[in-house]
């Protein structure tokens, strides 16, 4: 597993293609920006502060993501009785290209009382604080609205 850097200038994003930007916020404040590679989906986001930014990311094998999609659509989002995860289970890991791989559900994911999912590298380090794993949080609106259309333009289906 290589480290890499933030994508927060243009010669670290020279190896990486361009997915698509996602604005949080009506001032511009927050960024998501989504990246690919040969084996790496990057989702860089930054927050403007008055005195300093906020950046971080995460990356995610390209391994990963049929499973991230499945597990989403068929398993937290399906009933139970049509064969999604059992009510009670909030979070799922699994293990791609040696890297593990932790998705959970969320009651405020990123904003408050909005329902969506936590999505954890927990082989990879923050680029905030080196002790935590990487993280993002992403509501349902955003999944479907963003995460799920980029997915199915790399091929995941």
């Amino acid at each position: 597993m290589n480290e890499i850097t933030l994508l927060n200038t243009v010669a670290a994003r020279t190896s990486y293609r361009h997915l698509a930007d996602e604005q949080l916020d009506d001032a511009a404040n927050k960024l998501v920006q989504y990246f690919t590679g040969d084996k790496l989906l990057i989702i860089y986001r930054i927050s403007k502060g008055k005195l300093y930014d906020t950046e971080n990311q995460l990356e995610l094998p390209l391994t990963a993501l049929p499973w991230l999609k499945d597990t989403i659509i068929n398993g937290f989002w399906r009933q139970p009785s049509a064969g999604g995860l059992p009510k009670d289970q909030h979070s799922v890991a699994a293990t791609f290209s040696g890297e593990e791989i932790l998705l959970g559900r969320s009651m405020n994911a990123g904003d408050y009382a909005k329902p969506g999912f936590k999505i954890v590298n927990k082989s990879r380090k923050s680029h905030i604080m080196a002790s935590r794993p990487q993280e993002f949080q992403i509501t349902d609106e955003r999944v479907e609205s963003v995460l799920l259309p980029l997915l199915s333009q790399l091929g995941i289906t």
